[in-house]
C-alpha cells in the first residue's frame, strides 16, 4: 500500500480522492497554509498528489497570489519532496496553460497563457520538469472543466438555471466541449500513482459535448422537465461583440484529444457523461 500525500485534499478534488481512496493508500493530508514546507515530515512518503493552488477567479485576484501559490509553493514543495526521496511527483494543472486561442488541443499544442492563473501554472510545470530526475519522477496532469459533486462556479451556475427556469433560450447549440467528470479524474490519478508514469497527461470524458445537450442531462438527472429555446443568429452576434468570454464559454467549442494519454497508461474513463452529470445533479 503506497503512501500518499495530499496537498489540497478539503477541495472539491481532494475531498472525492480521498473518499474514493480511503481503503487503496495510506493516506496523509496536509493545509499548506498552516504549515511550513521547510517542517514537513516527508519520510516514508512514497507520492505527493499536490492539489493545493488558487483557481481561476471571476472576482478581481491580485496576480501575485496566483504566481505565490501556483507557482512558488509548488516549486518549494516539489525540492524538498525530492531531497527527502519522495519518489514520485503529481501535480494537477490546467488546460488554461494553453490560453483560449485554440478550439483543439494536443500534447503538441503551444502553451500561450494569457492571465495569471495559466501563466503561473505553466511556470509550476516548467520548474517541476527541471527538478525531475531518474529517481523523481514529475507527472503533470491537465484537465479540461471538472464538474461533479460539490462544483462551484459556473456548472453551479447552470444547475440554479435549470431549476428555476422552464424555458431556457440555449437551445440548438452544437459546440463540442471536452469535460471531466470528478470520477473519471480520481481515477487517472489512481492509475497514475498505479504506474508511476511520468510526463504530461491530457484527458477527457469519453466525448465532447454541446452546451445544449449538457443543459439537457442536467435537467434528466434533476428530474426536471424544461425547454430549451434557440437563440436567433442576431441576438448570438450581439452577445458575441458585447460579451465575448460568455460567448466562448455558450457558443464556442474547445477540444481535448486525450488519445496519447489512454495509450500511455492505457486508461480509459469508467463513468459516462450522463453517469456522471447525473451524479452531479443528485448531490448538488
Amino acid at each position: 500500500m503506497k503512501t500518499v500525500l495530499i496537498t489540497g485534499a478539503s477541495g472539491f478534488v481532494g475531498q472525492r480522492f480521498c473518499v474514493n481512496n480511503k481503503d487503496r493508500y495510506l493516506i496523509k493530508t496536509v493545509s499548506l497554509q498552516n504549515v511550513q514546507i521547510e517542517g514537513l515530515n516527508l519520510s516514508g512518503v512514497d507520492v505527493i498528489l499536490h492539489l493545493a493552488g488558487i483557481a481561476h477567479r471571476m472576482e478581481k485576484t491580485d496576480d501575485s497570489l496566483y504566481f505565490e501559490v501556483n507557482y512558488e509553493l509548488t516549486k518549494k514543495l516539489a525540492e524538498a519532496a525530492k531531497q527527502a526521496g519522495v519518489g514520485h511527483f503529481i501535480f494537477v494543472s490546467t488546460i488554461k496553460v494553453y490560453g483560449d486561442d485554440y478550439e483543439l488541443l494536443t500534447p503538441e499544442t503551444a502553451c500561450r497563457p494569457n492571465d495569471a492563473y495559466g501563466k503561473s501554472k505553466l511556470m509550476a510545470e516548467e520548474a517541476l520538469k527541471n527538478l525531475e530526475s531518474r529517481d523523481f519522477g514529475i507527472s503533470i496532469v491537465r484537465p479540461p472543466l471538472i464538474y461533479g459533486q460539490g462544483v462551484k462556479g459556473n456548472m453551479q451556475k447552470l444547475m440554479a438555471l435549470v431549476e428555476k427556469r422552464k424555458y431556457i433560450p440555449l437551445g440548438n447549440i452544437n459546440n463540442k466541449r471536452s469535460m471531466l467528470g470528478l470520477d473519471n479524474l480520481v481515477a487517472l490519478l489512481d492509475r497514475v500513482i498505479e504506474t508511476s508514469k511520468s510526463g504530461t497527461f491530457l484527458i477527457q470524458d469519453s466525448e465532447p459535448v454541446s452546451t445544449s445537450r449538457l443543459i439537457s442531462e442536467i435537467a434528466k438527472g434533476k428530474n426536471i422537465q424544461i425547454k430549451l429555446i434557440s437563440i436567433p443568429g442576431l441576438v448570438r452576434f450581439t452577445i458575441k461583440k458585447i460579451a465575448p468570454e460568455i460567448y466562448k464559454r455558450l457558443f464556442g467549442s474547445l477540444v481535448v484529444d486525450d488519445s496519447a494519454t489512454r495509450n500511455i497508461l492505457n486508461f480509459e474513463p469508467p463513468y459516462s457523461f450522463e453517469e456522471g452529470i447525473r451524479l452531479m445533479a443528485k448531490n448538488n
